[in-house]
């Protein structure tokens, strides 16, 4: 078993590791379910402040990004930080949303964080997203 962390793997191949951010931040906004999904692990264990719960599986993110795509139809994430953790294999990806809620002229935005734990394979396992959901769902009702 290796001890190295994605810091140390970081500072070896710095592009490698801006090749998955850059990944991470295309399969969002083209709306492509089955690459974020793809991105991540059968376990993943993925807290999303919309869903209110911790839920498990790649199929619970792809489904989490077909909804945004239903519900905001022209939204884009603006990656706006990056950050190698240095005790453990994670990286934190901030970033600004911005959208349209279907239907409607409402426009939506707001910052949040991922916080994403990898493995040796190169899977996310753990999938933290924060941000303030309440502030969100008051623009979405307007």
């Amino acid at each position: 078993m290796t001890t190295s962390t994605l810091a140390e793997v970081a500072a070896a191949d710095i592009d490698a590791v801006e090749k998955f951010g850059d990944r991470w931040a295309e399969a969002w906004n083209g709306h492509d379910a089955d690459a974020v999904a793809a991105m991540c692990a059968e376990d993943l264990v993925y807290d999303e402040p919309a869903l209110g719960k911790t839920v498990y599986g790649r199929d619970s993110i792809r489904d989490f990004v077909a909804n945004m795509s239903r519900t905001f139809p022209d939204y884009t994430f603006t990656r706006v930080g990056f950050y190698a953790e240095t005790t453990r294999r994670a990286v934190v990806v901030s970033w600004r949303f911005v959208g349209t809620v279907a239907g409607t002229d409402r426009r939506v935005e707001f910052h949040g964080d991922d916080r994403l734990e990898v493995g040796e394979d190169g899977l996310i396992h753990a999938y933290r997203c924060l941000y303030d959901n309440k502030f969100v769902e008051r623009q979405v009702r307007g």
